[in-house]
């Protein structure tokens, strides 16, 4: 019994060596880099909360079309990031919490007046990430990060035009 313990606790201490030196060993990547993964993954998820919001509450066809949109578009670019941080050996961002993601000005809104706001804030939130990703296009040293940033480009240029069109419409530009 007692050479059993002992072998148990020597493959313990064995297993917990390699742990520790593959987690030092692991690629850790440049402040800049984890910024960027921060503030993308966070972004997507709140342009999935809220675009799932606005399936729910919206009043104009496109404003729920829109939310269906950035549910789909949002979803799928951060599933790409959460890849290349995982297969580079980034430790993952952890998604916010419901809470963390949550807008009270949209939550207590309905109908047109969430119409209005929810454009009004994705033209907004679409012009920091556009900024957010072409910094990161330019700058980051991690190459793969930096492509993935260039590639979303025109996604995210493309859901700008779309909401400033909505947004002109029912907030009532011209």
């Amino acid at each position: 019994m007692k050479k059993l313990a002992t072998a148990f606790l020597t493959l313990a201490a064995m297993f917990a060596a390699q742990f520790t030196n593959a987690q030092t060993n692991s690629a850790q990547p440049d402040t800049a880099t984890v910024n960027f993964i921060t503030q993308a993954s966070t972004g997507s998820y709140k342009e999935i909360a809220t675009g799932r919001l606005a399936q729910k509450k919206a009043q104009s066809g496109q404003v729920k079309a829109f939310g269906s949109r950035m549910v789909a578009d949002h979803s799928l670019a951060n599933n790409l990031l959460m890849r290349i941080v995982k297969a580079k050996g980034y430790q993952v961002p952890a998604p916010p919490s419901a809470d963390a993601v949550k807008d009270p000005m949209l939550d207590n809104a309905s109908g047109a007046a969430f119409d209005k706001a929810y454009a009004a804030m994705m033209v907004v939130d679409h012009q920091k990430t556009i900024a957010l990703f072409q910094h990161a296009a330019n700058t980051l040293p991690d190459a793969k990060v930096k492509a993935f940033a260039k590639a979303q480009l025109p996604v995210l240029k493309k859901h700008l035009t779309m909401i400033q069109q909505i947004n002109n419409k029912v907030n009532g530009a011209k």
